[in-house]
């Protein structure tokens, strides 16, 4: 028993690491994915200031909503607040793997001192992606990983600067604006305040 609860206590620290070095799971088209972690309580109706990382059009946008959708739950806002609701969005690109290159001959050897007591030649007449004896081919790329909106909020003391909550949500980018995904996640970041969450589905659409 004691053996199968360390294990499990090590699982649950492993998924929350990799979670706050931005590994998410893979969602379904028009989801968005949020992981959060609370730290420390706060009470309800408590005051914020919403400051962004980044002072962008955009930002100063995003800014705005969180505070209308924060005063609407009965929250307090206010530049001397004593919690500071911070956010970050960003773009993580997506990785790719491309095949252009024609292959015509394979050679396989294997076996003796260097290696080619048992060798094997094959000849690529057709493939339709790499080529071969009588194509070109087309070439061949594939999505490795899709390109993901992320936006990151903490809300931290500002009298001496303990975290309370810490939250991430990702959306790929090929299936909504970036308009359209902040506001799909403005309100269930601001819904799942103060609570741990763990791979939560929020519907774009």
């Amino acid at each position: 028993m004691r053996r199968l609860s360390a294990l499990s206590s090590f699982a649950l620290c492993l998924c929350l690491i990799l979670a706050a070095t931005g590994t998410s799971l893979a969602q379904g088209y028009g989801e968005a994915l949020m992981n959060a972690i609370a730290y420390k309580a706060f009470p309800q109706g408590a005051a914020f200031r919403v400051q962004a990382l980044d002072n962008s059009d955009e930002n100063l946008i995003i800014k705005q909503e969180f505070e209308r959708i924060l005063q609407s739950k009965g929250f307090t806002v206010s530049d001397d607040a004593p919690l500071a609701l911070t956010f970050e969005t960003r773009n993580e690109i997506g990785s790719y793997k491309t095949r252009n290159k024609r292959a015509v001959l394979e050679l396989n050897a294997r076996g003796g001192r260097e290696g080619g007591e048992d060798a094997k030649m094959r000849f690529n007449l057709f493939d339709s992606n790499t080529g071969g004896v009588f194509n070109q081919g087309k070439g061949e790329t594939s999505v490795n990983t899709p390109s993901q909106y992320r936006l990151d909020v903490s809300i931290d003391s500002r009298t001496n600067g303990k975290r309370h909550w810490q939250a991430w949500t990702v959306a790929n980018l090929d299936q909504a604006d970036r308009t359209e995904l902040i506001h799909a996640m403005l309100p269930e970041m601001v819904n799942n305040m103060g609570k741990t969450v763990k791979s939560h589905i929020i519907d774009l659409f």
